[in-house]
Order: C-alpha cells, then sequence, then structure tokens
C-alpha cells in the first residue's frame, strides 16, 4: 500500500525527470523530510526552490537553488531580490513563473502563493525567465494552417497561440522580429502589452495599443484564455495588431 501511494505520487512530480533540476537530484521522499525539518524549525517561513527556466539563455543562473523566506513577502518583492542576486540591467525584463505555466501576481504573498501553488514534496517551486521564453519560434515542421495550432495545442494545452503583427498603417513604432508566440493562457493583456514594448524598447512616453482582429481594442485586464474563447480566428490563432495611439485617431 505504501509503495503504491510514493509510485502515485511521483507520477504527479511533473518536473521529476528534467535533466539537471532539483527534483532530478534529490527523490520525492528526501524532499518530502527536509521539508517537514525545515518547517518544524521556521514554521513561519516559505521554503522555496528557485531555478532558471530550462530554455532560458538570456540570464545567469543563480549561485543556489533553496530560498526560505518570510510568508508576508510579496512575489514583487522577491522578485528584486532575485533580480539583485543575479545583477541584472534594470531594464532587463524578468519573469517569475510557478510550474512552468502560471505567471504570478506581483502583489501576492509567499503564504498565499504557497497555499495555492505549493507542491507535494512541500516546497513552492519558482522558475525565473526573460520575456523571450514566451516567444513561439517557427521550429515547428507543421504547415501553417489549423493543423498546426492544433498540434501546438495538443502539446501546450495550457498555451495560447498567437499571431501578433504591426497594424498596417503604423509608422510610430517598429515591426517585431517573428509573429507567432505562445504564450500562458493566464498572461493578461496588459502583461503582453509590456512584453511587447520590452522587446521593442519603446520609451516610457510613448503609447501603444493592443487590438484584436484589428478592430477591437483589447482589455488590459482580459486574459489570454478569456481572448482566445472570445476572438480567435478561423486559423486556430489569436490575431492581435499593435499600434500606436495615432492610428486611432
Amino acid at each position: 500500500m505504501e509503495l503504491n501511494f510514493i509510485t502515485t505520487l511521483i507520477k504527479h512530480d511533473v518536473n521529476h525527470n528534467v535533466k539537471q533540476c532539483f527534483k532530478s537530484k534529490k527523490p520525492f521522499i528526501s524532499r518530502k523530510e527536509e521539508v517537514m525539518a525545515i518547517k518544524s524549525k521556521f514554521p513561519t517561513k516559505i521554503p522555496l526552490i528557485v531555478e532558471r527556466y530550462h530554455k532560458e539563455r538570456n540570464l545567469p543562473t543563480l549561485d543556489k537553488s533553496k530560498f526560505l523566506v518570510p510568508e508576508d513577502i510579496t512575489m514583487s518583492q522577491f522578485l528584486v531580490i532575485i533580480r539583485n542576486r543575479i545583477r541584472i540591467k534594470p531594464n532587463q525584463a524578468l519573469y517569475l513563473i510557478i510550474n512552468n505555466k502560471s505567471m504570478l501576481s506581483m502583489s501576492l504573498t509567499m503564504a498565499q502563493a504557497y497555499e495555492n501553488y505549493g507542491d507535494e514534496d512541500g516546497f513552492l517551486y519558482i522558475t525565473y525567465a526573460s520575456q523571450e521564453v514566451f516567444g513561439y519560434k517557427d521550429d515547428m515542421n507543421i504547415k501553417q494552417t489549423n493543423q498546426e495550432v492544433q498540434a501546438i495545442r495538443h502539446r501546450f494545452p495550457n498555451k495560447v497561440p498567437l499571431y501578433v503583427e504591426r497594424y498596417s498603417r503604423e509608422r510610430e513604432v517598429p515591426a517585431l522580429g517573428r509573429n507567432k508566440f505562445l504564450v500562458p493562457q493566464e498572461l493578461t493583456m496588459s502583461q503582453f502589452l509590456y512584453i511587447i514594448r520590452t522587446k521593442m524598447k519603446l520609451r516610457d512616453s510613448q503609447a501603444l495599443y493592443l487590438l484584436v482582429n484589428d478592430k477591437v481594442l483589447a482589455s488590459h485586464s482580459m486574459t489570454m484564455a478569456q481572448a482566445y474563447e472570445q476572438f480567435r480566428s478561423h486559423d486556430g490563432y489569436l490575431h492581435i495588431t499593435y499600434a500606436a495611439q495615432q492610428v486611432f485617431g
């Protein structure tokens, strides 16, 4: 009975076979016992495992992966800690993700994140990445049809496929280097707008708007999942157009 229970837990331990990650280095039982000892000694602290996204190439690796933080610290405060620790430039983007799929609200406290997303082994796993992680590159050898999107959705069920392009009459903002992106479904339009602004290196004073199907001004609070459900195109992509305010005059 105990063996079956352990086997079940390992099946849910989704990252245990990822090369070089913390879960691959220590078995579930050892991690569980380690957390129990930590929580016994520090009941008001949250045990974290923080690792670089496995496809990340633009950000340095942390010198350690284990952290013990106060439960009332916010994600925004922890983000500053990580930024200082890896010593990145002020204008360099950095994002925190849970389970490689859920982008974290910066107002969330560690206690709230731990309650909602804590792993079965007792750790809260956080991945950090630059904006480049969220871009989808055209490296899938599938035709540019609805079949392509079906394959993407099958492989990444928690992601939304986007086709992003500059408004046809837009001249104020530069064109992106690519059009296709695969983003977390929890990502809001506001967060994606920030990603696009950062990627194009726009000035803070320079306006930028997102439209859906060249006609619907996207609400900044709308998630990609909501937008995809309401506005996805017949080809399976959510088509987003970006433009400066001059376009709407």
